[in-house]
């Protein structure tokens, strides 16, 4: 004789919609990664407060912040060239002379003097190991942990590739047959 238990029963009613929903899940991001461009990203020139092979993987995390479904971010970690790459550039701005913008804003969580940062970054694009285009920007920071870099970098990454950025414009504009007409 066999015993229904009710709880058993909705405790497997339960798993298997679980299941069911992870399964399309992920037939939802299998097709959503089957259908991006894999992008490593690099950098040249380092930040401050920024150990080697540190800022890849925080340029990474942030562009991905972006929310661009069709592209995704690897850091590149391997030597030479990836085909399809984000390489980004950091110049720290020279002020009064100098390669740091000596304002010592009072950070009353920390109760201490911070020194900010002015930089220039730069995205250049290549794909298929050709180069695309390049956007530009500029962030004032104060080391790693800056929101304000985050937010630098990832607005940067919409205006390269977004769906109005710098690499969609590239073709948008009509192209003359005789520039001399």
């Amino acid at each position: 004789m066999t015993s229904f238990d009710p709880i058993s029963a909705r405790y497997r009613l339960v798993l298997v919609t679980v299941a069911m929903l992870l399964g399309c899940f992920d037939l939802t991001i299998a097709s959503a990664f089957a259908s991006s461009t894999m992008l490593e990203v690099g950098a040249a020139g380092g930040l401050p407060g920024f150990q080697e092979g540190e800022l890849q993987l925080y340029l990474a995390r942030h562009m991905t912040n972006a929310g661009l479904t069709e592209w995704r971010y690897e850091p590149a970690l391997g030597e030479g060239l990836p085909a399809n790459y984000v390489q980004w550039k950091f110049r720290l701005k020279p002020y009064n002379g100098g390669e740091v913008y000596s304002h010592h804003p009072f950070h009353s969580s920390r109760e201490t003097f911070g020194t900010l940062y002015s930089v220039t970054l730069e995205a250049r694009l290549y794909l298929n190991g050709e180069y695309q285009t390049l956007v530009e920007g500029q962030a004032l920071i104060d080391g790693p942990n800056d929101p304000r870099l985050a937010l630098a970098v990832t607005n940067l990454t919409r205006n390269l590739l977004g769906p109005s950025g710098a690499y969609h414009r590239i073709d948008a504009e009509p192209h003359r047959a005789d520039p001399l007409r």
